[in-house]
């Protein structure tokens, strides 16, 4: 290497959950306002913590993030892609289930707003993971 040159940094690999709510044919997606995906369109989700069962953790970020309790949570598809390319790996399991009530923007540094869509009204620009969601479906 030369003294110029600069390691080349590791890439890392996350783990997360997308909790895919759905009522009457609409999903539940979330405008981002994170680091990663900002302004994007994607499901309630986020990071699964060491130790923590997937499932769990799609219900604990449910409900901080819209204040919505998930019941019937069973995954379903898993995803791979770039957070940052060449850099962040995100792996995903999609947990669907059922929610009742109205989504809040508990976490406004998170996320915008929430909105129903239909397959015909997704927004063109979803976050990669949700993207992912709907090609393999």
């Amino acid at each position: 290497m030369t003294q110029d040159a600069k390691p080349a940094m590791p890439v890392v690999t996350v783990l997360g959950a997308g909790v895919v709510v759905q009522r009457d044919g609409a999903w539940l997606l979330g405008l981002r306002q994170s680091r990663w995906g900002f302004d994007t369109w994607g499901f309630p989700g986020g990071k699964v913590e060491t130790g923590e069962d997937p499932l769990d953790a799609a219900a604990r970020e449910l409900l901080e993030e819209t204040g919505l309790e998930l019941r019937a949570a069973r995954g379903t598809q898993w995803a791979s892609g770039w957070l940052e390319t060449g850099r962040v790996r995100h792996v995903t399991l999609f947990v669907e289930g059922e929610a009742d009530g109205t989504p809040v923007v508990a976490e406004p540094e998170k996320c915008a707003r929430w909105a129903w869509f239909t397959r015909d009204t997704l927004p063109p620009n979803l976050f990669e993971p949700t993207r992912l969601y709907f090609e393999a479906r």
